[in-house]
């Protein structure tokens, strides 16, 4: 398959948002696995059918599609079907219910009878009397 691949207006510099890949585009197989944080300089993109790309100097130099997805810099893939932006015969409600506080520590339940039960389990071994 042959790809489009388009200057970039200017170089970029961008950080991978999570554990990315740069991939063999014509084989599929992985190429190299670069961690969170790493700093990536790109020079072209290629849109596809299914997903956007992006590609090192030294890929662009050398003829090789190996590339990263856009999701890995956290860009947007410009060819994903976009949500529409109303829905016809729905209506869409929003609450904005005030979460309520958990309670940090376990409390004693109570029984039918109205007594105290002591917490069972982990907490009982801690909280020896």
């Amino acid at each position: 398959m042959k790809y489009k691949w388009e200057d970039l207006p200017t170089r970029l510099n961008l950080f991978t948002v999570r554990s990315a890949v740069q991939r063999n585009m014509d084989s599929g197989k992985i190429i190299q696995n670069y961690s969170a944080n790493t700093r990536i300089t790109v020079v072209q993109k290629c849109v596809t059918p299914e997903k956007t790309y992006y590609r090192t100097e030294t890929a662009k130099r050398e003829h090789l599609n190996w590339a990263f997805e856009a999701s890995a810099f956290g860009l947007p893939n410009e060819k994903a079907p976009s949500a529409p932006l109303s829905t016809p015969n729905r209506t869409v409600v929003i609450s904005q219910a005030t979460p309520q506080k958990q309670k940090s520590s376990q409390q004693a339940n109570s029984s039918k009878d109205g007594e105290k039960r002591e917490p069972h389990g982990f907490w009982r071994k801690i909280f020896r009397r």
